[in-house]
Formats: structure tokens, C-alpha cells, sequence
């Protein structure tokens, strides 16, 4: 009797087993349906009754899939472009433009995944300005902030890392010209605070607060802001140069120059700390410092920390200029509360020969030129300086992107790269803490 009850059970879960396409033919369980979810401006969004989510020109829109998939997309003639971001197999992110001023126009996005899976997402772009938007700034006060951008108006508004808002009118270039003008209730008599679009990213000069001073008050102050963050973590890689100024919490300025290299697929840090601007590969192993890096809870925002001691040393993100990855931190020190900013540029060969027009800390707005041998600086402020420094050469084991600069009893280090070039004043110098932030013409 047992055995037969026994027979009969195995009887059954075979029944059971091929009814679930566990045997015989062995097609497999059916691939689990392609899913999609959209975020807008960094929030979840849901469409609307007619299944299209709204977004404005210059917003940043990011559709995740749940398998590995490949995008198409489609305006259907409505004049909709895309500003593309960084694409990957499980994430599309982007944003648009809309050639018309006052009509929306359409935007259909379809995943297609193994096995047939597709999935469609279609987008409302409203009319408007694609540069309205939200940029991060890293301020030459050493502040990290937000800036929004409104063309329409247009006016800009920032946003500290307390919640202080301040605000201003922005005025548009007159051709040739490529500056939009600025005008702030923070800003008294003739100003030099102005901004100029590249891209998805904005370098200029505007009111900040001066750090560390009581009664508060405010001071022009070079900035770089972006939209466009290197957002994965192999991208990270390479060697820069870095300008590093911090403004101390006692009184003064302090400056720093080195060369730093990221890799291991964007996971290793390696800065030299010595008093020598030297290669990182020819960097003395005791200035050689040693940071990991892991990715923020912000996208597009890296953790620092010190291989050694495991502690927190601030967080940094990767921008791109043109196709050009540039290195920016902001912000308070954790090691001693001053302010500080860093600025690294990928380093390469590049001809000396340039104009640029910038903005420093000095309040300025600067006009250069220069060549081989040569740096010079028309700065515009409350009355007009000029600087006539003459460009040494880099020796064989320091960086061939960096170079010294005199006039004396100063000393500056001049670097650039594609589009921006930096004048930082040396460190321990009469001349410690100063930046200027120009766009290669």
C-alpha cells in the first residue's frame, strides 16, 4: 500500500513539473516584462490621463529600465531635439530642446530588451528656453550652491548650502559680445559680475558671500556651474592638474598646485602633496597621498577617503567642458572648517599661444593674452591693473601642463585646458589664495 501511494506521488509531481515546463521540452520560465521608470528634475514622475509626462526644455529626464535594453527615440517632427547626458544598457538619461516658442512638441523613447520585450515612454516638451535649468556652482569662496537660470525673464537665483537665497537680473550680450550682464541688489556701483553658456555649463563672475565676515556682505567671486556631471564611476580616470585655493576660517588665503591621477576604473585617488609641482608618477612615495572613492548618494557626486585612516575627506564631482572632463570640489574643509575650492584639469601638451576673457578673485574682469613666453593680463575692476608675466618652462619631472609664471617680487602658476585656463597665485606668497578663471577664446 505504501509503495503505491509512493508511485502515485512521484506520478503526480512529474504531472506537475511538466505542466510548469520544468521537463521534457525545457522552454524555461517566460523573461519577466520590461519595466520603465521615469525621473524628472531628479523626482519620480507619473504621466498624465493621456500617458505623456511633461517636462520643460533643459530639464533632466532619466528613464530607468529594469533589464538591459536599447533606446530609440523619435520627435516625429515636432521639433524636439535631445541634449544628450550619459546613456547606458539599464538607463537613458537626457534632456531637450524645443525649436518652437510656443507650442509643445513630442518626444516618443522605446526600450527593447531580449526575447521581443519593448516598452514605450512619450514626452510633452513644453515650450521654452532649453538653458532654464538647475546648475551646481563651485564658487571661488568656497561655496557649493545651487543657481537656477530663467531665460524667459530673465533673472537668475542662488541657493546656498543654508538655504539663503539671493537674486538678480541677467541682461542678454549684444553681439559680438558673449557675456550676459548681471545686476544684483548685492552689487553697488559699477559691477564686473557677468556670465557666459557653454553648453550645460556657465563660467563667470557673480556676487558671493565673503567668507567668514561679519557683518555679512557680499564680493564678485569666478564660478564654474554645470549641468553635465560625468555620472559613472570608470569615466572618472585619468591625470589633472590641480588649483587649489582655500580661504581660512582665521583671516587670509592659501593656494596650492599639484598634479593628481584617478584610476582603477575611477575607484583610486593618488595626489602628490609636495612642495614640488612634480608628475605623479615621479612624485617622492612619501607625498604621494591616497584616497578611494565611492559613489555619493548624489549622481554625479564622488566620496573621498583616506586609504590609510578610512576617514571622510569631502566629495567631488567630474564635469565635462565641451567634451572635457574637469575635476571640481567646494566647500567646507573637514580637516579645518576654511573654504575651499578645487579645480583639476586633464593634463596634455597644448599651445601656448591663446586669448581668453575671465573673471578673478580680485573682483575683476580679466582680458589675456599670451604665448610662449609671455602672460599677459588686462584686469578691469575698480580701476585697471595689468599683469606682464613671463612663463617659465617646465622641468623634466614636473607637469608639462603647468607652468610658472613671474613678475617680480610674484609669483603665479598659469595651467589650461581646451577652453579654460586658470592664473592661481603661488602658495606662501604675497599673491597665496588668488584665482583667475578665463574661457579660451
Amino acid at each position: 500500500m505504501l509503495r503505491s501511494v509512493k508511485s502515485a506521488f512521484a506520478a503526480a509531481l512529474v504531472m506537475v513539473l511538466l505542466g510548469c515546463g520544468g521537463g521534457g521540452g525545457g522552454g524555461g520560465a517566460d523573461p519577466v516584462p520590461l519595466a520603465l521608470t521615469v525621473e524628472i528634475a531628479g523626482t519620480a514622475a507619473t504621466p498624465d490621463l493621456a500617458g505623456k509626462y511633461a517636462v520643460r526644455p533643459g530639464q533632466s529626464v532619466v528613464v530607468k529600465s529594469n533589464d538591459v535594453a536599447s533606446w530609440a527615440g523619435s520627435n516625429s517632427g515636432s521639433g524636439v531635439t535631445r541634449i544628450d547626458v550619459e546613456t547606458g544598457s539599464a538607463r537613458w538619461a537626457s534632456r531637450f530642446r524645443n525649436s518652437s516658442a510656443a507650442l509643445s512638441g513630442a518626444y516618443k523613447l522605446t526600450a527593447s530588451a531580449s526575447g521581443g520585450r519593448t516598452k514605450t515612454v512619450d514626452f510633452l516638451v513644453q515650450p521654452g528656453d532649453a538653458r532654464n535649468s538647475d546648475y551646481t556652482v563651485f564658487a571661488a569662496n568656497g561655496s557649493r550652491q545651487k543657481l537656477s537660470i530663467d531665460h524667459d525673464q530673465p533673472d537668475y537665483t542662488m541657493t546656498d548650502a543654508g538655504g539663503t537665497v539671493t537674486s538678480g537680473m541677467l541682461t542678454a550680450p549684444v553681439a559680438p559680445a558673449q557675456n550676459w550682464t548681471v545686476q544684483s541688489s548685492h552689487i553697488a556701483g559699477a559691477s564686473t559680475a557677468s556670465l557666459r553658456f557653454l553648453g550645460d555649463v556657465i563660467v563667470g563672475g557673480l556676487p558671493f558671500a565673503v567668507p567668514f565676515a561679519a557683518p555679512a556682505r557680499y564680493a564678485v567671486y569666478p564660478f564654474v556651474a554645470t549641468r553635465a556631471f560625468v555620472l559613472t564611476q570608470t569615466s572618472l580616470d585619468g591625470v589633472y592638474d590641480r588649483a587649489y585655493i582655500q580661504r581660512l576660517a582665521g583671516g587670509g588665503a592659501q593656494s596650492a598646485i599639484s598634479q593628481f591621477s584617478i584610476s582603477g576604473g575611477g575607484t583610486v585617488v593618488n595626489f602628490c602633496t609636495d612642495a614640488i609641482i612634480y608628475r605623479i608618477e615621479h612624485c617622492p612615495p612619501g607625498s604621494v597621498s591616497t584616497s578611494f572613492v565611492t559613489a555619493d548618494t548624489q549622481p554625479g557626486s564622488w566620496l573621498l577617503t583616506n586609504a590609510t585612516t578610512g576617514t571622510a575627506q569631502g566629495r567631488f564631482s567630474m564635469i565635462e567642458v565641451e567634451g572635457e572632463k574637469i575635476y571640481l570640489s567646494a566647500g567646507t574643509s573637514l580637516a579645518d572648517g576654511s573654504r575651499v575650492l578645487n579645480i583639476g584639469l586633464p593634463t596634455a601638451t597644448r599651445a601656448a599661444t591663446f586669448t581668453s576673457s575671465g573673471w578673478s578673485t580680485n573682483g575683476t574682469f580679466d582680458v589675456t593674452n599670451a604665448n610662449t613666453t609671455d602672460y599677459e593680463m588686462s584686469m578691469t575692476g575698480v580701476g585697471v591693473g595689468l599683469l606682464d608675466l613671463t612663463l617659465g618652462t617646465p622641468g623634466g619631472q614636473e607637469s608639462i601642463g603647468i607652468y610658472r609664471a613671474t613678475e617680480a617680487p610674484d609669483t603665479y602658476f598659469s595651467m589650461r585646458s581646451t577652453r579654460l585656463e586658470l592664473l592661481i597665485g603661488a602658495r606662501s606668497s604675497a599673491k597665496a589664495g588668488f584665482l583667475h578663471v578665463g574661457i579660451v577664446d
